[in-house]
């Protein structure tokens, strides 16, 4: 997200991470940036789940990236695609 130029300038607000981890809307795209939701909810909990080892959950977050983000960040979307691949056990 750095080396896309996408990583967000400001932290959002206490009050604005609440209220994403609250969301009922996928990705809390209703309460913050895509980008924002990956730089400041997603990172932090994969962080926590890798450091406790913990499995992975499934997930498929790089659908979602195509959407919010230009294709012009593929660093960032190859980046995504290797996560869900992990989480979902397709590596190999």
């Amino acid at each position: 997200m750095y080396q896309d130029g996408i990583w967000p300038n400001e932290e959002p607000s206490e009050q604005d991470l609440n209220n994403a981890m609250e969301s009922a809307v996928p990705f809390a795209v209703d309460c913050l940036a895509f980008e924002s939701w990956l730089a400041f909810i997603f990172i932090p909990k994969m962080r926590i789940l890798l450091k406790q080892e913990m499995p992975l959950p499934p997930m498929q977050i790089t659908p979602a990236a195509e959407i919010y983000l230009s294709s012009a960040h593929q660093r960032t979307l190859s980046q995504l695609q290797v996560i869900d691949n992990i989480a979902n056990g397709d590596i190999g």
